[in-house]
């Protein structure tokens, strides 16, 4: 068949406009053309209960309602975790205590990293005993030494609290009376409760969110916690740490969804109990539990996700120097 002039311009405006649209549809992704929005998505976390449950838990909500493929890979420090964000090898880590706390291994990632969102608003960190224990203080620490054979619980070796014990050792003239004794996390937790369920006397390094809180009766050491040593700093927040691409590298809506998706004591404390008590149940099955059992929490972030994912523009990272908990003390 042959076309007329003037049919043929229709035709020509017609595939044009298509093209225009197509354009115009491809780019409600995270950043850029759909082609190149990936749905695989790499997360790193690291065998601290809080932020790992929480991982399986967003891992599982991306897989089930917003179509990705997600893999998570347990690290052994939170050293790692940052450098593999800011390396490319992951692309989200859920578990920054900053700005104290991780304030080494961020200061070498943020060049090639960002602050997605918070993950939860107001830590503390410090030197933990049990209740019973009668010492209020580090510097009355040395009264025990040799009930405590001169050792302070820590967790896995580099890990930035472990430094901030030693310092404070220092700073009280400890430091030749004690030393800290590097561990996984999970050991030590075992040690706490075994000196516990004997009534023994027992240091570790200690932090909130954390399960122990909620198992035992526990104090922190008065000069060795946040908020009254310049070595645990202020009050801290914790934050979702990603890498310079990641808001343009997935979809807009999944990018909404880790930034908004913010735990309070009462989810994270049930989130932490749902993973310690788990029994034969994997991670990702407990997770899967946990999501089934608070529809309400779920629905919130989606919700506000969605509210995310309308706005106009791409979805903004935070400020380098981001905290909250420390401008609300200021």
């Amino acid at each position: 068949m042959k076309l007329s002039s003037t049919s043929l311009r229709s035709f020509v405006a017609v595939v044009a406009a298509i093209g225009l649209l197509g354009t115009g549809l491809a780019g409600c992704g995270g950043g850029g053309d759909s082609q190149d929005v990936s749905r695989e998505m790499n997360m790193v976390t690291v065998n601290w209960i809080e932020g790992m449950a929480f991982t399986y838990v967003q891992e599982q909500i991306l897989e089930n309602q917003y179509d990705m493929e997600v893999d998570v890979r347990e690290v052994g420090g939170g050293g790692i975790a940052f450098s593999s964000v800011a390396d490319g090898d992951r692309d989200y880590f859920n578990e920054a205590w900053l700005p104290t706390t991780h304030q080494d291994p961020w200061s070498k990632a943020q060049e090639n990293a960002d602050k997605l969102g918070y993950t939860y608003k107001g830590t503390s960190v410090g030197l933990t005993v049990p209740a019973y224990m009668d010492v209020t203080s580090a510097s009355e620490l040395e009264n025990y030494r040799d009930e405590l054979n001169g050792e302070i619980n820590g967790i896995e070796s580099g890990a930035a609290v472990n430094d901030q014990t030693r310092q404070i050792l220092e700073n009280n003239g400890l430091d030749d009376e004690f030393s800290v004794v590097a561990s996984s996390g999970p050991a030590t937790w075992q040690a706490l409760e075994n000196a516990i369920n004997n009534e023994q006397p027992i240091v570790v390094t200690g932090w909130y969110p954390h399960w122990k809180w909620g198992a035992f009766d526990l104090k922190y050491l008065e000069g060795a916690q946040t908020g009254q040593s310049p070595v645990f700093g202020d009050p801290e927040d914790v934050f979702k740490i990603v890498d310079n691409e990641f808001t343009e590298e997935f979809p807009k809506e999944v990018v909404c969804f880790l930034k908004v998706s913010e735990v309070s004591d009462e989810q994270i404390e049930s989130l932490m109990g749902d993973f310690r008590d788990r029994g034969d149940m994997s991670k990702r099955e407990a997770a899967n539990q946990w999501i089934e059992n608070h529809p309400e929490d779920v629905n919130a972030w989606t919700d506000q996700a969605e509210e995310c994912a309308a706005s106009d523009g791409a979805v903004e990272t935070l400020p380098d120097d981001a905290t909250f908990s420390r401008d609300q003390s200021t």
